[in-house]
This record gives structure tokens, C-alpha cells and sequence, in this order.
């Protein structure tokens, strides 16, 4: 059997410098949920997989072709999680969180789907997001936006294009599903439809119009516009979104076709795209399921939500111009001829709280103070047997103390 030494196709390992920039991206997006209120939330990685079947819907890719799946030893059917919200709001239900509302939940979670790698799609990907439940009010859905795009923006994302439109509710919904099954059939009887989409008529016309075969997709953008079947309660709540995404100063496009790939979305819907036209691709998308908690088991609670693909994020801002992250310089570097005393000094430095490097090389003492500075370092520590030397490496200034006078180094660095 040939030994099999690399990642497997659609995973990636994060070496320091990527690691860094998704260290970067999660940390601004929590401080912009920390202004805008939201307390993070930790769901396991695998859960029952109807529960996806449930949330996501049976009629999608993401159920139908790229869910992980295993049975464990008790013979329950499980599955990696495939996006963040159903796991959620299963937690929501479980532990009974609409009773106090509303809630407004973030998140960081890896991800799995099976389906074919490309640029900014993998199998084992990551994503952060934010769930507002509780307000059926269209002001949510524009908080929600905006905190998409405050984030997006504070990330360093430049080019950012913002696509909405409106499912509308069930009643919207039926007749809309009438026209559009009326429109498709001459389509699905002369084989020009896909046989997926062809099998999905019956199920969930909607999906018809995500569907990315060039021969559907052709047939989907002369389709009918559910936005054209609005009730008065949702072109209201629509206008309203747009109302307060223009007072807050956020631009936008309404595109009559954007369905989303997912089943439990109605009304609002969005993404954000990046890059001149689009060009990078979909780093955000998200929009309301109004009937989600209750079509998995629980009572009737709005939420509006969205996810930030990490890896899209990323692959934006490098070509908004953020290349890489720069590692954290040492604050302090520990030299000295013996090594041992080097690592004392050290692990008493990092003790009290400071980033302490030191000589693993063997160096002399010279190299090290050499190294000190190449290394970025603020102070170098000079450890004797008698003494210890602090010199500022900006200043040049040095300063003699005891050689149990570690509490008084740390002092000295801190101010």
C-alpha cells in the first residue's frame, strides 16, 4: 500500500503565517460582536444527522451530496456539521434559550462538506457568524447586515458589494411555486434541465434556481421573480431593510434571482461579495428563517443571521493588499554564556506574564545579543552570575540590577 504523506484533497494545514491571519480575522470579528452585543456560543462538531435534514432541508446539496456521514457504535446515524446555524438552533431549543429574548449569539467553528475543492472551497473549512433571535422586526435584519459589513470592512476587506432580496412567507412562497413549476416543466420535458433539478421539481422548485449547471443557470435567470409574488406584510418588511440600510449608509443590490442554498430561509435574504465585480466570490452570506426553531421541534422564534467563510475572508483581504499578519516580536530576548541561567531568566520572565525569547542554538554570547535584535525584541537581558542587565534595545539605555531582581526586571519592562 503506498503511504499516503500529504492532506487530503479539500483540507489544509494552517501553517503559522495563515494561522495568524485567521487568528486576526476571528479576533475582529468578536470585538465587532462584542460592540454589537453578541455572546459566543460552542456546538459539537457532529450532531444526529436528521437534524440537518430537518434544518438545512432534504431537498439541498449540502443533505443530498455533501454531507459527512458515520454510524457510531450504538448504530445512531451521525453527521459532521456542515454550517452553523441548525446546530444553534438546536441549542436553542435544548436548553430552552427563547424563553428569555431576544438572544444574540456568535460563533467560530470548523465545518465539513463533501464536494468538489476549489479556490476558497474546501472540504474542511472554517466560518464565523451571528444569530439574532427573537425580533421578527425588519431593524434585525439590518443590524445583522450591518454587522456583516462593520466586520468585513474592519477585516481590511476593500471592494465589498452587497446583494439582497426577499423570499417572502409561505403564502408568498405558494404561488410563486405555481408559476415557477409552470415555467420549468417545458424545460424539464425537453431535457434541458439537469436530472437533479428535474428530481427537484416536485420537492422544491426554489432549488432550481441555485443551481449551478450553466444549462439551468441560464434557465434560471429568465425565471419568474419571486420578488413579483411579495404579500404587503413582506414588500413591507423588505422596503423597511432597505430603509434602514440606506439611513445607516450601506449600499446595495437587489437581485431579483438570489435565492440562497439553503432551505429554511424566507423573507430577507443576502450576501456580500468582494473583489472588482464580485470577482473573489461570496465571503458572506446569511438572511432570515423565521420558521427554523419551529420546523426543528420548537416553539414558533424568529432569527436573522449570517456566516463569514474564514478561508473567502482571507483570500480578500490579500487581494485588498493585507498579505500576511506579522508574528509578534519578543518583548524581552535572555542572553548569557550559560545556558542554563538563560532558561532560568527566561522562565521566570515568562512567569510574570512577558513574552521571553532565548538562545536554543547553541550561539555564543555575542551571536545572542546579535540575534536579540534581529529578533525584534524591545529589551535584552543580560544574565551573570552576579547581576542582571537591562538594556532598552530602542533607547540604548542599560541598568544594573541584582541577580534575584527579576520582580524589579518585569517592573522596569512593563512601565
Amino acid at each position: 500500500m503506498t503511504s499516503r504523506i500529504f492532506a487530503p484533497p479539500g483540507t489544509q494545514d494552517g501553517l503559522p503565517e495563515e494561522i495568524r491571519m485567521k487568528r486576526y480575522v476571528e479576533s475582529v470579528f468578536m470585538d465587532q460582536c462584542r460592540c454589537f452585543g453578541y455572546g459566543e456560543v460552542h456546538t459539537p462538531v457532529f450532531e444526529y444527522g436528521e437534524l440537518f435534514e430537518r434544518g438545512v432541508g432534504p431537498v439541498t446539496d449540502i443533505v443530498e451530496k455533501e454531507l459527512y456521514t458515520f454510524t457510531d457504535k450504538q448504530g445512531e446515524s451521525l453527521a459532521l456539521r456542515p454550517e452553523g446555524t441548525t446546530g444553534i438552533a438546536r441549542a436553542v431549543i435544548q436548553h430552552e434559550m427563547y424563553k428569555v429574548l431576544p438572544q444574540k449569539l456568535c460563533y467560530k467553528i470548523t465545518c465539513y462538506r463533501q464536494e468538489d475543492p476549489e479556490k476558497g472551497r474546501l472540504r474542511e473549512f472554517h466560518q464565523i457568524g451571528a444569530e439574532c433571535y427573537g425580533s421578527p422586526n425588519p431593524q434585525a435584519d439590518a443590524e445583522v447586515i450591518t454587522l456583516a459589513y462593520t466586520a468585513l470592512r474592519a477585516m481590511g476587506i476593500g471592494n465589498l458589494s452587497l446583494n439582497i432580496n426577499s423570499l417572502g412567507c409561505d403564502g408568498c412562497r405558494l404561488g410563486y411555486i405555481n408559476t415557477l413549476t409552470r415555467y420549468l416543466l417545458p424545460y424539464a420535458n425537453s431535457g434541458e434541465l439537469c436530472p437533479t433539478c428535474v428530481s427537484r421539481m416536485s420537492r422544491n422548485p426554489l432549488r432550481v434556481m441555485d443551481c449551478k449547471n450553466p444549462s439551468c443557470k441560464a434557465i434560471a435567470k429568465n425565471a419568474p421573480k419571486l420578488i413579483d409574488f411579495l404579500c404587503s406584510d413582506c414588500r413591507s418588511h423588505f422596503e423597511t431593510v432597505k430603509r434602514h440600510l440606506k439611513a445607516v449608509g450601506i449600499g446595495f443590490n437587489v437581485k431579483e434571482h438570489l435565492i440562497r442554498g439553503l432551505d429554511y430561509y424566507d423573507r430577507t435574504v443576502f450576501e456580500f461579495k468582494a473583489g472588482e465585480g464580485g470577482a473573489t466570490g461570496t465571503v458572506c452570506g446569511g438572511g432570515r428563517y423565521d420558521g427554523l426553531v419551529k420546523r426543528m421541534g420548537g416553539p414558533h422564534v424568529p432569527v436573522v443571521g449570517f456566516a463569514i467563510g474564514e478561508e473567502r475572508a482571507i483570500i480578500s483581504m490579500r487581494e485588498s493588499g493585507i498579505e500576511e499578519i506579522p508574528a509578534e516580536p519578543p518583548l524581552v530576548y535572555v542572553a548569557a554564556m550559560d545556558p542554563a541561567a538563560a532558561g532560568r531568566g527566561a522562565a521566570r520572565l515568562r512567569g510574570l506574564g512577558l513574552y521571553a525569547e532565548r538562545d536554543l542554538m547553541g550561539l555564543d554570547l555575542n551571536s545572542q545579543r546579535t540575534a536579540a535584535k534581529s529578533s525584534g525584541a524591545s529589551w535584552l537581558v543580560t544574565v551573570s552570575e552576579n547581576e542582571i542587565c537591562l538594556k532598552n534595545l530602542k533607547t540604548g539605555a542599560e541598568l544594573l540590577l541584582p541577580a534575584d531582581g527579576w520582580d524589579e526586571t518585569a517592573r522596569i519592562i512593563n512601565d
